[in-house]
């Protein structure tokens, strides 16, 4: 039963689902919180003697959400009526016992988080033994990629998921490649006889690339890591279930002249099973160039900060623009699902 699993939920997850009452007696769930990012202080039922001393820690934060756009939130496993009192009240709580449960917080622990506007954690902290908790929170909340609303008439069927993979891994897997072989980027094309081929084509793409080995530990917590967070995001927005990778590459594209123009990426036999691209960003703010476009629907120049990622249907044309300075450093792979991979197989040992 749930009550009896614990799970860890870290940064870059989605958070678990939270519902439960109020501490003004009303029912909340998470379904109201999506658009407005949180700062969720989660308390187990024999910590709530630390919750006076981590609210007064909180202060700063309190009384400056209103102009982030944010909102603050105790999440205990006991009847929150009576646990906050006087000016506490404004902050709401939620009596939500299985959320903790959930996020690996045991009965005598405390934990904060930060989740965006999409509720994906951004930050974990504990707020007892950070002195620091309320700067820490407020500056996770202003690093959150944001936008000034706007009228969109021509959007891309894209989705951006921020914080998809920590800066220490971009570093770690920018490293990798670093040291690692490399290849020239290639094209798939079908031959006069009708075979489907990679060729090398630089006046079509231009990049290097490194496969991670399919058998090594870093490609299984790769999978692993982007299958758990991608998945739900893309039976949310396109109502597709995924459950398999394909090959995963860390690529980059060099100053001036990296490029690939316009494709499509499961237009070749080969790669015809592939159903969603993924792009993740490894070092934004270090080169120029290198947005990628949809031209089927607009002219915006999309792009993500350090470790986010880009999720489009691979059938969708697109283009990644030429980097004029500097490189950009990019994880790529595709996602596809249960009958696509019958597909594969029956044509890779068909």
């Amino acid at each position: 039963m749930l009550e009896t699993v614990r799970f860890s939920s870290q940064v870059g997850d989605p958070a678990p689902p939270c519902y439960g009452m109020a501490s003004d007696g009303s029912f909340y769930t998470f379904e109201a919180q999506y658009g407005r990012p949180a700062i969720l202080i989660l308390v187990g039922a024999e910590a709530t003697g630390e919750l006076p001393a981590i609210l007064a820690a909180m202060e700063p934060c309190r009384t400056s959400l209103a102009s982030r756009g944010a909102d603050m939130f105790v999440i205990v496993d006991d009847n929150p009526l009576h646990l906050l009192d006087g000016d506490a009240l404004s902050v709401r709580a939620i009596d939500c016992g299985g959320f903790l449960t959930r996020c690996g917080v045991g009965p005598r622990e405390t934990l904060a988080l930060v989740v965006d506007r999409n509720l994906r954690i951004a930050m974990r902290a504990d707020p007892v033994r950070d002195p620091a908790i309320a700067t820490a929170c407020l500056a996770c909340l202003d690093a959150l990629p944001s936008e000034q609303p706007r009228p969109v008439m021509m959007p891309a069927p894209a989705i951006v998921l921020p914080n998809l993979l920590s800066r220490a891994m971009c570093e770690q897997l920018i490293a990798l490649f670093e040291s690692s072989h490399t290849i020239d980027g290639t094209v798939a094309r079908v031959d006069a006889a009708g075979r489907a081929a990679n060729v090398i084509d630089h006046a079509k793409k231009h990049r290097r690339d490194m496969i991670v080995e399919p058998d090594s530990q870093l490609h299984r917590t790769l999978r692993d890591l982007l299958l758990d967070r991608c998945a739900p995001e893309i039976v949310k927005a396109f109502q597709a279930r995924v459950a398999f990778t394909d090959r995963i590459l860390v690529s980059r594209y060099d100053g001036p002249g990296g490029l690939f123009r316009r494709h499509r990426d499961n237009t070749a036999g080969n790669v015809a099973f592939r159903e969603f691209a993924l792009s993740v960003n490894l070092n934004a703010g270090e080169y120029h160039g290198g947005h990628l476009l949809f031209p089927e629907y607009n002219d915006h120049r999309h792009a993500t900060s350090t470790g986010g990622g880009l999720i489009f249907s691979a059938a969708v044309l697109h283009e990644v623009a030429p980097v004029t300075t500097g490189s950009r450093y990019v994880l790529l792979t595709f996602f596809h699902g249960q009958q696509a991979e019958e597909c594969r197989l029956a044509q890779a040992f068909g």
